[in-house]
C-alpha cells in the first residue's frame, strides 16, 4: 500500500472551522463547507479556488450526487438542504429539498439504484425520493431508535444520527447514532433488522461502509475504532487510538483503496491510516488541532478546525511508484471474499464441497467398474477386424476399377451408344462417374481404343 505525501494546501477562503469536505465523482473537484456559512469548490489537482456560495447558516454536510453530473447536495445548520448544479461564473441552478424540519443536518447518503436520499436532521432520519424533475420531498420518516438505559448514555440521551448508509439495493438503511448504537432499518416496513447497542458500543462519532467487504467501521469516542461485519453484533476487530468522551468536534472515518485501508481522525488532530490486511498502523498524517477529513481513490483531504483566519485544507496524495505486489493483491482479494460472505454462504459452500466430493467419488467408481468388467480385449479385436475388412474391400475395389472395371464401363458405354432408348446425357454421366472414381482413388485415367 502506498504512503501518502502532501499534495496541495488550500487557504484564503474559509474564515472558520471546516465542517465537511467532499470529492466529486469526476475526480476533478473538492468541495468544502465551513462554519463561516460558506461553501467553496476547488480544483483538486491544481489547488486553485473555483466557486463560492454563502448560506444563512453553517454548512455541515456536502455530498456530490453519484450519478447526476456535477450536482452537489448541501445540508446546513438551520435545516435547509439544497441541490446545486450547473456552476458557472454567473451563478448556478438550485433546488430546495423540503424536509419540513428546522434542525441541524448531521449526515446524508444517496442510493444510486433507487435514486433515494437519506438525511439525518435533528433527531430524525428522513428518506426522500426523487422524481423526473429531480426535486425531492420527504417520503419516509424512520421511527426513533429504542431507548437506552441511562447508565450507558454518558448523561446524554439525545437522539442524533451521525452516519447513514444504504444497503440491500436501497431497501435497508444502516444508521449510526451518537448515543443509541448502530441500527439497521427495513425502510418499507420501518422495522429494525439488527441493532448494536450500548454498552457493547460506546458513543459514535462516525462510521463508514465497504460494500465489497460487507463490513462497517465505526469511530467511537471512547473505544477507538471498531470493525463490524454487516449484520453482526460483535466487533471482529478493534484499533486503539487517542479518544476522549468530552471531545466536541466529530472525528470522521472512511475506507480507502477499495477497503485495503481505513483512515480516521483523532482528538490530537492527526489523521491515522490503518492497513486492513495486517491491521497495523500504517501512517500518521500530522496536523495541529482538530481536523475533519475525507478521502477518495488515492487522495485524502483534511480540513482544519478552530483556526479562525488561519483555516486551511490540506490534500494528501498516495505516492504510487509501482504496481502492487501480486501476493498482497491476492491476500486482499481473499480477505474481501472472506468478509463478503455470511454464515449462510459458508453453509452453501460446505454443501457444494460435499456434493462435489460425492459426485467425484461416484464417477470414479463407475469408471473403475466399467474398466474392470467390460471385455476390452474382445472389443479391441472386433474393432481391429472391422477396420481390416473395410480396408480389404476398399483396396479390392480400387484394383478392380483399375483393370476389369474400366473395361466393363467401356462395354456399357458402347452398348448405350447402339441403343436409341437412352440419351446422350446418360453417356456423359457415365464418363463423369468414371473420372470421379479414378480421381478419388488417385489412379491414372484409363485410355482404351475401340475398333470400329
Amino acid at each position: 500500500m502506498p504512503a501518502y505525501v502532501e499534495h496541495k494546501t488550500l487557504v484564503g477562503e474559509h474564515g472558520d472551522s471546516v465542517n465537511t469536505v467532499a470529492f466529486s465523482p469526476c475526480r476533478r473537484y473538492l468541495a468544502s463547507g465551513s462554519s463561516d456559512h460558506s461553501m467553496c469548490i476547488w480544483n483538486m489537482h491544481s489547488g486553485s479556488f473555483l466557486f463560492r456560495v454563502v448560506f444563512d447558516s453553517a454548512v455541515n454536510v456536502l455530498h456530490w450526487h453519484p450519478t447526476h453530473k456535477e450536482t452537489l447536495i448541501c445540508g446546513c445548520d438551520d435545516g435547509s438542504v439544497l441541490s446545486m448544479s450547473d456552476f458557472r461564473p454567473s451563478g448556478f441552478e438550485k433546488k430546495l429539498i423540503r424536509l419540513g424540519v428546522k434542525a441541524p443536518v448531521f449526515c446524508m447518503d444517496i442510493d444510486t439504484s433507487t435514486n433515494m436520499r437519506a438525511v439525518g436532521v435533528g433527531n430524525q432520519v428522513n428518506i426522500t425520493a426523487g422524481d423526473n424533475q429531480d426535486e425531492y420531498t420527504a417520503a419516509t420518516r424512520l421511527p426513533p431508535p429504542p431507548e437506552i438505559d441511562a447508565k450507558h448514555t454518558e448523561n446524554d440521551s439525545c437522539i442524533r444520527p451521525h452516519s447513514l448508509h444504504f444497503i440491500g439495493g436501497g431497501r435497508k438503511l444502516v444508521t449510526s447514532y451518537l448515543n443509541h448504537g448502530i441500527v439497521a432499518w427495513d425502510i418499507a416496513d420501518k422495522i429494525i433488522i439488527w441493532h448494536v447497542k450500548p454498552p457493547s458500543i460506546s458513543q459514535i462519532a462516525s462510521s463508514a461502509i465497504c460494500h465489497d467487504m460487507n463490513t462497517l467501521v465505526v469511530n467511537t469516542l471512547q473505544d477507538g475504532i471498531c470493525l463490524y461485519k454487516i449484520g453482526s453484533k460483535r466487533a471482529i476487530w478493534k484499533w486503539d487510538h487517542e479518544t476522549d468522551c468530552d471531545v466536541q468536534y466529530p472525528s470522521s472515518i472512511l475506507f480507502l483503496h477499495g477497503g485495503r485501508a481505513v483512515t480516521s481522525g483523532t482528538i490530537t488532530g492527526n489523521v491515522r491510516v490503518w492497513n486492513m490486511d495486517s491491521k497495523d498502523l500504517y501512517q500518521v498524517l500530522l496536523h495541529g488541532g482538530d481536523t475533519y477529513q475525507q478521502g477518495a481513490w488515492n487522495y485524502i483531504a483534511v480540513g482544519s478546525a478552530l483556526k479562525g483566519q488561519g483555516t486551511y485544507i490540506k490534500i494528501w496524495k498516495a505516492n504510487i511508484t509501482s504496481l502492487s505486489n501480486l501476493l498482497d493483491v491476492f491476500w486482499h482479494r481473499m480477505m474481501i471474499l472472506c468478509f463478503s460472505m455470511d454464515f449462510s454462504d459458508y453453509m452453501c459452500i460446505a454443501l457444494a464441497v460435499v456434493i462435489t466430493i460425492l459426485w467425484t467419488t461416484a464417477a470414479f467408481s463407475a469408471v473403475q467398474f466399467v474398466w474392470l468388467h467390460v471385455p476390452w480385449k474382445e472389443i479391441s479385436q472386433g474393432i481391429g477386424s472391422f477396420v481390416w475388412n473395410v480396408a480389404y474391400i476398399v483396396l479390392s475395389l480400387a484394383f478392380w476399377l483399375s483393370s476389369e472395371g474400366s473395361f466393363a464401363l467401356l462395354m456399357v458405354r458402347g452398348f448405350i451408344r447402339d441403343t436409341t432408348s437412352l440419351s446422350n446425357t446418360t453417356v456423359a454421366m457415365l464418363d463423369c462417374l468414371q473420372s470421379a472414381v479414378l480421381s478419388f482413388l488417385d489412379l491414372p485415367p484409363a485410355v482404351h481404343h475401340l475398333q470400329g
